[in-house]
């Protein structure tokens, strides 16, 4: 039993604020380290219930930051960090070889308020990122590249939002509610040590019912066509060099729609929208 842990830092047990995943902030470092004790009770919660191996994707700031805390993570599990990964940054590691998926620490897409730092890949950037009319997150690309591969999404852990949108597509899975969503940056947490030993009851229970196939899989066919809402017009650089790409149409100066067959590319399309205008970049 192969178990892939996607980590992100805005649903960890007891953050609320964007100051809280923000690096020079007062309580950064403690949250680098509170982060790291989620992933490690998902590992271990894992392993307990009969996983044979765990790889760790550290999902924050893929492209500017290292966050989990390697001398605290369980030397047990792999770790999948760093910026320039293969394919998608932040789905790096996923593969056929994986039998289930955990997302641990994940936050509700983009306009889903009260949700805790909801946002979709960017919030600086994108106001909304929708799939086929139907507004996504992080989360959802998740379920839906998972879908792809056949491999079922056994956890989800963060606030009462994002676990409502996840499992709406994976009715069958844990959730683990850490925080309950009062505002964008307001929670009634539940306290670290207590919330670490439920997600690793949660996850046990998702490995087990992995092992007994009781875990539904997410239906996804391509190809798939995004439409995604910028915060910021493009420049006029910008706009002629989508005008150039076949898999890009821009809608008006502050929408994009973007195809792609298979969900991992769109990801990465998507995501290329805001490093790129953030950056000045011209050329994809």
């Amino acid at each position: 039993m192969k178990v892939f842990i996607s980590v992100d830092m805005e649903g960890v047990s007891g953050l609320v604020r964007w100051a809280d995943v923000t690096p020079g902030t007062i309580d950064f470092e403690l949250n680098r380290s509170l982060m790291t004790a989620d992933a490690n009770a998902a590992v271990e919660g894992a392993f307990n219930a009969g996983a044979t191996e765990v790889i760790v994707e550290e999902n924050h700031g893929v492209e500017d930051l290292c966050v989990l805390k390697m001398d605290e993570i369980d030397p047990r599990c792999r770790v999948v960090r760093g910026a320039g990964r293969p394919g998608s940054s932040t789905m790096a590691g996923l593969d056929e070889t994986c039998d289930l998926v955990m997302l641990v620490g994940h936050h509700a897409r983009a306009g889903s308020f009260p949700g805790i730092m909801a946002h979709t890949i960017s919030y600086t950037e994108f106001s909304l990122v929708s799939l086929s009319g139907e507004p996504v997150g992080e989360a959802d690309f998740f379920v839906r590249r998972a879908a792809e591969l056949s491999i079922p999404v056994g956890l989800i852990t963060g606030d009462q939002i994002v676990a409502e949108q996840v499992a709406r597509l994976c009715p069958d899975l844990e959730q683990v509610v850490v925080k309950t969503a009062l505002g964008r940056q307001a929670g009634d947490c539940i306290p670290p040590v207590r919330a670490r030993a439920m997600i690793q009851e949660g996850a046990s229970r998702s490995v087990q019912r992995a092992i007994n196939q009781d875990l539904g899989v997410f239906e996804v066919s391509g190809p798939h066509e995004f439409e995604v809402t910028l915060r910021q017009p493009v420049n006029d650089a910008m706009a002629d060099n989508l005008a150039s790409l076949a898999e890009f149409k821009l809608l008006n100066n502050e929408l994009v729609r973007v195809a792609a067959d298979e969900i991992e590319l769109g990801f990465r399309r998507v995501a290329y929208l805001g490093y790129a205008r953030r950056a000045g970049a011209t050329k994809y």
